[in-house]
């Protein structure tokens, strides 16, 4: 065993939320992925510089090789790479899914509150399926392997969602039974919520449901979910000049559910039996299986935390999908990049491009209103193989260091609560 704690010395694993404050993001460099990684570089460059972070907080980008010298192929120079860059030494792979082989969580140490990074690991296989005990032993984690060997998708690190504060695990219920029971066993008894996530192909919760943290919401976060209902209410107003920076397939097709859209205004029947109109009806279909799941969590949230009356943030963003069953949800994925698919880097928010203005100015509109900083990023290679940037990249963060903190949270309710009580007299 390396010089992390054994599990024999451990009580319980715990997953590490977004509120906790980033110091490495990873990344598969290769050929394909190329691009995205440079441009991911720009923009981890820019929150070091804007933040004006410390050495003891800047971010680094970890980037996992496919073969030859990352930092040169990508044009870095010596300088920035030594600010902001690190090669794995020890592991290569050109598989690009450096979030579902793997959650990087915490362990408490038996019979103390002393949390200890570990790693739990998926057992996805494949082309990273030696990165998490290689990062166990080069970063000395506390190494938790799921015992479920069926490689299924359910038990991927897109699957396995965390609210801050409240540590409430989140996953779908495409999550085998015995990866769940280890979870479970491990600590997340009577704390785990499974949402719907078998009407999705990959099967994912990160595919419409993220957390960011939010010092002025209740609980100190926002539930973020995917709206299919208002993307399509923003396709059917949209001038059609707004579909010209889509490529030509996505803006015949979309330019045509739009007028479907605007002519169910005034016949309901509209563009029945047609691709369009069972897009449409697809999509409102979903739009209720999401709204369901959310108000269910909000409810297991409020029973887990014993605070019947507990009030949430939520904030709605556009998203579409498509599926190969014609109007039933079934083999799901998002038609335009995926936007609730992101990654959060304290305040920053990394968001799929989705190159639909009417949907990228909404989502930057509503969390600017939240003190957010929205970075769109180009994810093709990922959005093409039904993933988008959380699939493609994992973060390690600091067990100690909150983005928001528990004093900031009450503070902003001790005031909402005074106003309230101003407004009722």
């Amino acid at each position: 065993m390396w010089a992390a704690e054994s599990l024999e010395a451990i009580d319980r694993i715990k997953f590490v939320s977004y509120n906790n404050a980033p110091q490495k993001v990873l990344v598969v460099h290769s050929y394909s992925t190329a691009r995205f990684v440079k441009d991911l570089f720009n923009v981890i460059k820019e929150i070091n510089e804007v933040e004006n972070l410390s050495e003891a907080d800047r971010i680094k980008l970890h980037i996992i090789s496919s073969g030859g010298n990352p930092i040169s192929q990508l044009g870095i120079s010596a300088a920035d790479a030594a600010k902001y860059v690190e090669v794995n030494p020890v592991f290569q792979s050109s598989d690009q899914w450096v979030q579902d082989c793997m959650e990087l969580c915490s362990a408490r140490k038996k019979g103390t509150n002393e949390y200890v990074p570990a790693v739990f690991d998926s057992v996805r296989g494949r082309g990273l399926g030696g990165l998490p005990p290689a990062l166990a032993k080069l970063w000395d984690l506390v190494y938790f392997k799921n015992p479920a060997t069926a490689q299924a998708h359910g038990d991927y690190g897109g699957n396995l969602e965390v609210t801050p504060f409240d540590d409430v695990l989140v996953a779908g219920n495409t999550i085998t039974s015995q990866c769940k029971a280890y979870l479970e066993k491990w600590g997340y008894a009577g704390r785990m919520f499974n949402p719907d996530t078998r009407w999705l192909s990959v099967g994912h919760i990160d595919e419409y449901l993220m957390f960011i943290p939010t010092a002025h919401a209740p609980g100190g976060y926002s539930i973020v979910r995917a709206d299919p209902q208002l993307a399509l209410d923003l396709i059917a107003k949209a001038p059609d000049s707004e579909f010209a920076t889509l490529n030509s397939s996505d803006r015949s097709f979309l330019l045509r559910v739009k007028a479907v859209l605007n002519q169910q205004y005034t016949d309901p029947n509209a563009g029945r039996g047609t691709a369009e109109g069972d897009f449409i009806e697809l999509n409102y279909k979903i739009a209720e299986i999401i709204e369901q799941n959310v108000g269910q969590l909000k409810e297991f949230i409020r029973k887990v935390t014993n605070d019947p009356d507990r009030d949430f943030a939520e904030v709605a963003w556009p998203c579409v999908y498509e599926g190969y069953n014609g109007a039933r949800p079934s083999s799901c994925h998002a038609y335009l990049p995926g936007v609730v698919n992101l990654t959060v880097l304290r305040n920053h928010l990394l968001v799929p491009a989705t190159y639909f203005k009417p949907f990228d100015k909404l989502i930057e509109a509503r969390f600017r209103a939240q003190g957010n900083i929205v970075h769109f990023i180009d994810d093709t290679p990922y959005h093409t193989a039904m993933g988008e940037i959380h699939c493609g990249t994992n973060v390690l963060r600091d067990l100690n260091k909150l983005v928001v903190t528990p004093k900031q949270v009450e503070k902003v309710q001790r005031i909402k609560a005074q106003f309230r009580v101003l407004h009722e007299q």
